[in-house]
């Protein structure tokens, strides 16, 4: 007997190299064939749609991208309609999972009264809301309206911590109906079976030496990643004549903020020294070359590439804007609570050298605490199947 086929429309944002869209591709790499993954991207109506870094992969793996106007560009009544209307489409699936945390509860309206009877929230963050006064208070009463509109149309609630789900699902709904937490995981597989030759050639275009110490961080270029503070660290590694390469890696969503990186590192002399790769698909070859992974974000809903780095054995310094979830205890985060240069200036100094070798100590130990994306997906699979047969 042939068993039957789930289908799960994904519903995101642009598919970029963000935490979240990572961790889904790396889902979809390894779920199994009797379940069928489609897109509706969410854009916005004045920008229009833009072409994302996992399009051509996701089509090569036989998915579908559908796009609609985000929700507030329309208005509620036009977004339900052509939601619908992308549902007829496509063929209406078993399955809707929504990844856009607090503009979820819509979209789950939208699911519903298209006639989906499995509607999954995915919340990817603690959420905290920054900006001005006027932002954050209406950010905070739409997330009220949201928070209301999925506890009336959503059937499942899934987060990547304990403090993602109680950031969007109300506490009653938690008692009524287990959320469930789902990792931010990795394919640890990839991050150890980098080519050597490539790490090699990559450390020597940076230039420097054998004993160089390499510093790097990978993001969205953006205010909040806090990337600016790292130039300080910098000076101070300059100021002691000790020779440095900072290289770090991502999509430049705020322009402006890349260009007062760069203007620091000309104000401090060191702008030679720092390393901007943009957008790149081997992160595992790139973290590989670092000494010390460095996060100053003031605020990150989990943090995926500090176990990306530490999949690579590589030591991590952190504020504690990253949850201590992200620590695999391979003995290789320190996390900072406050910005002065000289402690984290010693904390690198002190980590520089103390990369962890032993792969199969790194593979038991992520996957021991369920940091792996196989044993993930294949309970991401279990999910999908028993709610595709209700």
């Amino acid at each position: 007997m042939e068993t039957k086929k789930i289908h799960v429309l994904q519903v995101t944002g642009t598919m970029n190299r963000g935490g979240a869209e990572v961790m889904l591709m790396d889902i979809y790499r390894n779920i199994s064939k009797d379940i069928h993954f489609d897109f509706l991207v969410n854009y916005n109506l004045k920008k229009g749609i833009s072409k994302g870094d996992f399009d051509d992969e996701i089509i090569a793996l036989g998915g579908r991208i559908e796009y609609i106007p985000a929700q507030w560009d329309t208005g509620l009544p036009k977004y339900i309609s052509a939601f619908k209307k992308v549902l007829k489409e496509i063929g209406k699936p078993d399955i809707v999972h929504i990844h856009l945390s607090s503009k979820s509860g819509v979209i789950a309206m939208a699911a519903r009264r298209a006639g989906i009877k499995n509607v999954i929230i995915h919340s990817h963050a603690d959420l905290k809301f920054r900006g001005s006064l006027i932002s954050r208070v209406l950010a905070s009463a739409e997330l009220v309206f949201q928070k209301l509109l999925i506890a009336s149309f959503a059937d499942y609630y899934w987060g990547c911590s304990i403090e993602a789900n109680n950031s969007l699902f109300y506490k009653y709904l938690q008692t009524k109906n287990r959320p469930v937490v789902i990792n931010n995981a990795v394919d640890v597989n990839v991050f150890q079976k980098v080519s050597q030759a490539d790490v090699i050639a990559l450390c020597e275009s940076y230039g420097g030496t054998k004993d160089t110490l390499i510093l790097g961080n990978i993001g969205r270029v953006v205010g909040h990643k806090n990337v600016a503070f790292i130039l300080d660290i910098l000076k101070e590694l300059s100021n002691r004549n000790i020779d440095f390469r900072f290289v770090f890696a991502g999509r430049a969503d705020q322009p402006a903020y890349l260009e007062e990186i760069f203007n620091k590192a000309e104000a401090y002399g060191i702008a030679e020294k720092i390393i901007y790769l943009d957008v790149r698909d081997d992160i595992q070859n790139i973290v590989s070359t670092f000494d010390v992974f460095v996060g100053p974000a003031l605020k990150e809903g989990f943090g995926l590439v500090a176990v990306e780095a530490q999949a690579t054995g590589t030591p991590c310094v952190l504020y504690t804007g990253f949850p201590k979830s992200v620590d695999m205890q391979l003995g290789l985060v320190t996390f900072l609570d406050n910005f002065d240069v000289r402690q984290w200036t010693e904390s690198i100094l002190k980590t520089r050298n103390s990369k962890c070798r032993d792969k199969k100590l790194i593979w038991d130990k992520i996957t021991a605490m369920g940091f792996d994306i196989r044993s993930n997906t294949r309970n991401i699979e279990k999910l999908y199947k028993k709610y595709g047969a209700e």
